[in-house]
């Protein structure tokens, strides 16, 4: 397993370990950000969103994006770096809305 596959697998059980009602309330944010944002990274998501409860483990985050992925929400474009100090500046995925409908007013 590479590196890349490893943390896609971490992802995905932290997701689980998370439970399905969390995973459906993350997905439906996740959805409802990439409709109103065009490009955007998973951080920006979790931000919007405070009121939402975090996962035990925040890696449960990246099963959502590759979710989204898979689904035609979003695909991947690049990396930015992250804007919360408490990750030290480490790059994270910038993700494109392919389901974009404008910004909120």
């Amino acid at each position: 397993m590479n590196g890349q596959a490893i943390g896609h697998f971490r992802a995905e059980q932290a997701a689980q370990n998370a439970g399905l009602t969390w995973q459906m309330i993350a997905y439906g944010n996740f959805v409802e950000f990439a409709e109103t944002h065009d490009c955007f990274t998973t951080e920006q998501v979790r931000a919007a969103f405070k009121d939402m409860p975090a996962p035990p483990d925040s890696r449960a985050w990246g099963a959502i994006a590759l979710k989204a992925r898979r689904s035609g929400v979003v695909d991947s474009i690049g990396w930015v770096r992250a804007e919360s100090a408490s990750v030290h500046g480490m790059v994270v995925t910038q993700w494109k809305s392919k389901i974009f409908r404008g910004a909120q007013a």
